[in-house]
C-alpha cells in the first residue's frame, strides 16, 4: 500500500520544483534598505490636477571582509491616467564602493508625474479627460560584476515589471 502513495519528503519536493529556478538574488553578503519619501500635491488653481515626487534613499551593507564594487539600479513605476499601462517615471544607476563590514548610502534623483483626473469643467461646459500619470511604487537592484545579490520592491508584485514597462516622456516645453 505505501508503494501507491509516495512518501511526505518526496512530495513536498515535487511540489517545490517549479519554484527552485525563479529569477531572484542569490544568497550574499550584500543587503539593502530603502526609506522612501514621498509628495503628492493638488493643484492651487486647479483640484483635478495632482503632482507625484518620489525620491529613494538606499543604504547598501557590506557584510563580507572584502571591498566590493556594486551598482546600484533603480526605477521609479508609474501608472498611465489614460490607458492605465506600467511607466517608468525615473529611472537611474549609481556605482558605488563599500568597503568591509561597512556601508553607504545612494539617494536617487526625484521622480516627477503630474496627473489629471477626468472631469467636467463648468466654466468650458465639456468633459476634461485625463492625463499625465501617478507613481505607484518603485524597485531597487544591487549588482555585483554582472550578478545580481540583493533587490527590493513596494509592491513586491512590481517584480515582474523590472524592464517591461513603458518609458515616461518629459513634459514638452512651455513656449
Amino acid at each position: 500500500m505505501s508503494a501507491l502513495f509516495p512518501t511526505t519528503a518526496a512530495t513536498l519536493l515535487i511540489a517545490l520544483l517549479p519554484f527552485t529556478t525563479s529569477l531572484r538574488a542569490e544568497p550574499s553578503a550584500v543587503s539593502i534598505r530603502v526609506e522612501q519619501a514621498n509628495k503628492s500635491d493638488m493643484g492651487a488653481k486647479d483640484p483635478h490636477t495632482r503632482k507625484h515626487t518620489r525620491t529613494l534613499n538606499v543604504f547598501v551593507a557590506n557584510n563580507s571582509t572584502e571591498q566590493l564594487e556594486l551598482k546600484v539600479k533603480h526605477v521609479i513605476f508609474g501608472r498611465d491616467m489614460i490607458h492605465h499601462d506600467l511607466i517608468t517615471a525615473g529611472e537611474g544607476e549609481k556605482m558605488v564602493t563599500v568597503k568591509p563590514h561597512g556601508s553607504e548610502e545612494v539617494e536617487t534623483p526625484a521622480a516627477i508625474t503630474t496627473a489629471v483626473e477626468q472631469h467636467y469643467d463648468a466654466k468650458a461646459k465639456k468633459k476634461i479627460a485625463p492625463s499625465g500619470a501617478i507613481i505607484i511604487g518603485a524597485g531597487v537592484q544591487v549588482m555585483h560584476a554582472d550578478k545580481l545579490v540583493a533587490e527590493w520592491y513596494d509592491p513586491i508584485s512590481l517584480k515582474e515589471s523590472w524592464g517591461k514597462t513603458i518609458k515616461l516622456s518629459p513634459p514638452a516645453p512651455k513656449k
